[in-house]
């Protein structure tokens, strides 16, 4: 027999053995009221934290599952549902699943991003844009005789007064607002916004 059971019983101290004493004396359904009425007494200070917390009550909201690409359409697996305190949530935050479904993505996000209004777009000038590129906004007075639907070769100008081509038979999305919206592959997309930024992108219209 193990020794530990010759030795003198655990004394608990005497508030506790008080507490045990009365518990154990107690009938089973007085055990049963009396745990359910902690639970709710614990679930109540919980909810009043929540309700005081200076961010406020959590609402739900959208969350991308992994990093996505600027075109790219949301589907089920691309975004899970969270609750967020409500002073935390990005303005314009969209809430419900069907906010999200089937919806293109203006820009390229990381996971775990809140998404918003102005992440997805159903209409606009990037309701053309091809699955797998990008689209970038270029002052209008920079490519003089793109409208929409026109088909552009690239190209900016360097420091020694040639030019190189960028891109090569890309097409214009939209006009609007004095801005061009122009479809080119990812890989390319920041050289030419960078060459827009910089005022040294110009293009040559093509026919046919």
């Amino acid at each position: 027999m193990p020794s530990w059971l010759h030795s003198a019983p655990i004394r608990l101290p005497g508030v506790a053995d008080r507490i045990a004493e009365g518990w154990w004396r107690l009938g089973p359904r007085a055990r049963l009221t009396f745990g359910l009425l902690t639970i709710v007494v614990m679930t109540g200070v919980m909810l009043a934290r929540v309700a005081l917390s200076p961010y406020g009550p959590p609402v739900p909201v959208l969350i991308t599952a992994d990093g996505l690409r600027a075109g790219d359409i949301l589907t089920a697996p691309d975004v899970t549902a969270r609750r967020w305190p409500r002073a935390l949530v990005p303005a314009g935050a969209l809430q419900q699943r069907p906010d999200a479904m089937g919806r293109r993505l203006t820009m390229s996000v990381t996971a775990g991003t809140v998404l918003t209004t102005d992440h997805v777009t159903d209409g606009g000038p990037l309701i053309d844009l091809a699955s797998g590129a990008a689209a970038v906004p270029v002052p209008s007075g920079s490519l003089r005789g793109a409208v929409h639907g026109a088909r552009l070769d690239l190209i900016v100008t360097l420091g020694d007064g040639t030019g190189r081509t960028l891109a090569r038979d890309v097409r214009v999305l939209a006009e609007e607002a004095g801005t061009t919206w122009i479809e080119v592959e990812r890989r390319l997309a920041p050289d030419v916004a960078a060459a827009a930024a910089r005022g040294t992108l110009s293009a040559a219209v093509l026919t046919g």
